[in-house]
């Protein structure tokens, strides 16, 4: 059982950052270049060097999930296209996210049952934590600090309310296209029906 990575912690959706970051690395197609400009340039606008390295650590591995097309609409595409790709990326590189996604916020969807309570996500995390001693050995303080970013970070994708109730999902069609290679799984993670996928 591969250990789940838990360091979304330390940064939420982070749209703006991520949309900086990206842009800048369409300009090079180097990330050494972009981790010399974010540091020479501040293009995150963080206070101080130690945000700014925790913040561009977090994000940068999220970013590269993207295909080059993902991330070119990432920079030029709309809000709500700009939030659901980096859900999209969250979930790729982080499993535990991906599988709350999948066996929570959509099964709950595809069941008409449009809240997300403390206790769908204790069941969960205790079922989780069956197969993974990292869950287990967590102090409380870290497992509040998970639920709090994941239930944020559904909040900054407009995939729950700030009641935690479910909001169904619509994917535009140029999203729908661009998320199509990574079928089914990049549609089981939004409240959202499976489209048909041209093929």
């Amino acid at each position: 059982m591969i250990p789940y990575k838990l360091s979304f912690t330390g940064a939420s959706l982070a749209v703006s950052e991520s949309v900086k970051i990206a842009s800048t690395y369409l300009d090079s197609k180097d990330w050494d270049v972009v981790r010399q400009k974010v540091w020479a340039e501040n293009i995150l606008q963080a206070r101080t060097q130690r945000s700014i390295q925790r913040t561009y650590q977090e994000l940068v591995p999220r970013l590269k999930q993207l295909n080059i097309e993902q991330m070119e609409l990432l920079v030029d595409g709309n809000f709500l296209e700009q939030k659901h790709l980096l859900w999209f990326a969250a979930c790729k590189r982080y499993i535990f996210i991906q599988e709350f996604a999948i066996e929570v916020l959509r099964e709950k969807f595809l069941h008409l049952d449009f809240e997300i309570t403390d206790f769908d996500y204790e069941a969960f995390f205790s079922r989780k934590a069956d197969w993974h001693d990292e869950l287990e050995g967590l102090s409380n303080s870290t497992r509040v600090k998970i639920k709090t970013v994941l239930f944020r970070m559904m909040r900054e994708a407009s995939l729950i309310s700030e009641n935690h109730r479910i909001i169904p999902t619509m994917l535009s069609g140029r999203l729908v296209d661009l998320l199509s290679p990574d079928a089914p799984l990049s549609f089981q993670i939004f409240p959202f029906p499976e489209p048909n996928i041209r093929i």
